[in-house]
């Protein structure tokens, strides 16, 4: 016995029905048909069979022999058992109203239909139409030109399009060319209909990307024929995995398949260009608010893709594809590298306005890489690696960025790719190191506390600085043992520090976090475990974050920081001043301490301006009840400056550089024994 569809008839006219496993199955294109299926029971291996001329399309799911001939009997014998939704034809809905309230009142789940948009300047055309589609049971939409028809289409789903070919001002050939670059013939069926029946006219059709092509005056007999073949061969494309099923756009396999077609067509002189975008961030996304919330956010972008697309003066030669989890590729045929680089900067400016994901708004935003074909030996798979290339330079940059690829940015990543194979080992190996720049009260020049800062003791490139091996950590994900690591070490170091050189109040400690350690609830737990295991007081342990790296991300770590500030701990906003809304992060998220960048301590005695942003950061603190830190202080003028605005607490290279704890040890032991030389 094997599973198979059974047709079933519309007509008493009925004859037998062969049906074999060798029927071709297609499952529904719209997630509207989709959803139907899945509440209706039927599983993506049911059959949705076309019907032969007089026959209603059942979708029925049961046992049979491989071959079974219907009759009327065997048909009422089954359909006995079924709704009538179950029964209903392929994209169509039971025009009957009885049927569709008996379906109600059984529980069923009616299917919503296939919807259409008839796009003809004549109102008799589109109304003749309307009524006769409609009656067949597809849900409708009409359009007078293109430029509506372009609206209706940038706004919602359709699942197959009624063109006139023929109409004022944008024609159908005009309009479809729009479409084409952005929907492909499986995505979005078009028919053309013409009264031109002449072969020029038709070839020119199909050569823009028309699925068929119907003459006026219209059979609207074979007019629905044709629209039921258009729709089954759009699923049917969908079986053949070319497209993917969440955006509707093209997947990874057809975009390196139209990408490879493109080499072989691509002539020296012109040129083809691989733009490839990345969503920052979307892993958080996932995490904290759902796949689901996730889905929405890829659905919304792509919409916003195509739309800027059909917007923008892109030549007709486009594939638009998701081709990675959170990656858009989009393939440039012909087009100028001035006009794409501005279309990387117009598609990372569309999703500047927040998504509304549910209850939410969220920001996204992403980074753009683009490579160029550079050679006729160029293959499909090297060229949207260097666009990806491209891609995470731009990403080093900080978000919204864009990159165009160039060939040392890959030996670039192979340097990259290397030192993150050696990362891996080099907690293990215990190549990494922790070492303490000390706090220093400007007054008295005693010192307060110390900042933890990691590096790297590399066995081939010597010590390497954090800005060179943080951003590998945080792509890898290495940087949360890293940081507990970090964390431990310091910790520990600090309850040493505060048994030998006791004060009042006691040294504190400062240790940096990745935003990436605030995704989840570990940081949390690591904390709370370090707390417990070197008692050190709470107050005295102190987390600085980077304003910049921080604030795109403030939803999502909003519940982590409340959970840290729970622990007594402190927290500290590095960089203050660097970041583009360092008001509203402070407002949202509650911070203790802020420390001034070291770009305006170093101007403060050079630019008047810096030092009003400094005299005004400290002014904002003491109105918000938090302390100050000024980094960078290089010389004593710098220190007498910052002192006269209000600032009390600073590090730099005039007080120490950061070192090894024996060496900071060292140093705390000879200004205690020079204070009691002192006092002598």
């Amino acid at each position: 016995m094997t599973k198979a569809g059974l047709l079933t008839d519309r007509s008493s006219q009925t004859g037998g029905l062969p049906i074999s496993e060798e029927t071709v199955a297609t499952t529904c294109r719209s997630a509207r048909c989709s959803q139907w299926r899945d509440r209706a029971g039927f599983t993506p291996a049911s059959l949705f069979i076309r019907p032969r001329k007089g026959e209603n399309l059942g979708i029925i799911y049961g046992y049979h022999k491989p071959v079974l001939r219907s009759t009327r009997f065997c048909h009422r014998k089954i359909l006995s058992a079924l709704t009538p939704s179950s029964c209903s034809e392929f994209g169509r809905r039971e025009s009957h109203e009885g049927a569709h309230s008996r379906s109600l009142e059984r529980g069923a789940v009616a299917p919503d239909p296939c919807k259409l948009l008839v796009v003809d300047d004549n109102p008799q055309n589109r109304d003749l139409l309307l009524r006769s589609l409609t009656g067949s049971g597809y849900q409708v939409e009409v359009a007078e030109d293109g430029t509506e028809a372009l609206e209706k289409i940038n706004q919602a789903h359709y699942d197959l399009v009624l063109l006139d070919q023929m109409m004022p001002g944008m024609s159908g050939l005009d309009l479809l060319r729009l479409l084409r670059a952005t929907h492909s013939p499986s995505e979005l069926p078009v028919i053309m209909v013409s009264a031109l029946n002449d072969s020029g006219a038709i070839v020119d059709a199909f050569d823009l990307g028309a699925n068929d092509y119907v003459v006026k005056p219209i059979d609207l007999r074979v007019m629905d024929a044709r629209i039921q073949t258009q729709l089954l061969r759009s699923q049917a494309d969908r079986e053949n995995r070319l497209l993917d099923p969440l955006t509707g756009l093209g997947n990874r396999a057809m975009f390196l398949n139209q990408l490879e077609q493109a080499l072989v067509r691509h002539n020296p002189g012109e040129s083809l260009t691989v733009l490839l975008l990345d969503l920052d961030g979307f892993q958080n996304l996932n995490d904290n608010l759902g796949h689901q919330t996730g889905d929405q956010a890829l659905i919304e972008a792509a919409t916003r893709f195509r739309r800027i697309i059909t917007e923008s003066a892109i030549h007709p030669s486009f594939t638009l594809a998701r081709v990675g989890s959170d990656e858009f590729a989009f393939l440039l045929e012909a087009t100028p590298a001035e006009q794409a680089e501005a279309l990387a900067k117009t598609l990372l400016t569309c999703l500047s306005r927040p998504f509304s994901l549910g209850n939410s708004q969220v920001s996204v935003s992403a980074c753009a890489g683009i490579a160029r074909c550079a050679s006729p030996q160029t293959i499909a798979t090297e060229l949207l690696r260097d666009a990806r290339v491209a891609m995470f330079e731009a990403r080093r940059e900080g978000r919204s960025r864009s990159q165009t690829f160039d060939p040392e940015l890959r030996q670039h990543a192979h340097i990259r790719m290397a030192m993150a194979i050696d990362l891996y080992q080099a907690l293990e190996r215990k190549q990494m190191a922790v070492f303490y720049q000390p706090k220093v009260d400007l007054r008295t020049g005693s010192v307060v506390g110390f900042e933890a800062l990691l590096r790297w003791r590399h066995p081939r490139y010597g010590l390497i600085q954090p800005s060179d091996f943080i951003p590998i950590a945080e792509d890898t994900g290495l940087i949360i043992p890293m940081g507990t690591w970090v964390l431990r070490e310091a910790a520990a170091q600090l309850k040493i520090w505060q048994a030998k050189f006791p004060s009042s109040p006691p040294l504190s400690m400062n240790v940096n976090v990745s935003v990436k350690q605030l995704v989840g609830l570990q940081l949390v737990e690591a904390v709370a475990a370090v707390l417990v295991e070197t008692a050190v007081p709470p107050e005295t342990l102190k987390l600085e974050i980077t304003e910049g790296s921080l604030i795109p991300e403030i939803e999502s770590v909003q519940e982590v920081l409340t959970r840290l500030r729970a622990l007594h701990i402190q927290l500290k906003l590095d960089d203050f001043g660097t970041g583009y809304s360092s008001l509203s992060c402070l407002r949202t998220l509650h911070f203790d301490s802020l420390k001034i960048d070291r770009s305006f301590v170093q101007r403060l005695n050079v630019d008047q301006e810096s030092c009003a942003i400094v005299e005004t950061i400290i002014s904002l603190a003491r109105s918000l009840h938090m302390t100050v830190v000024a980094e960078g202080i290089q010389n004593e003028e710098q220190r007498a400056t910052l002192l006269r605005l209000g600032c009390e607490t600073g590090q730099g290279f005039l007080f120490s550089k950061p070192v090894a704890a024996d060496a900071a040890e060292h140093a705390m032991a000879s200004e205690i024994s020079a204070a009691k030389l002192a006092l002598a």
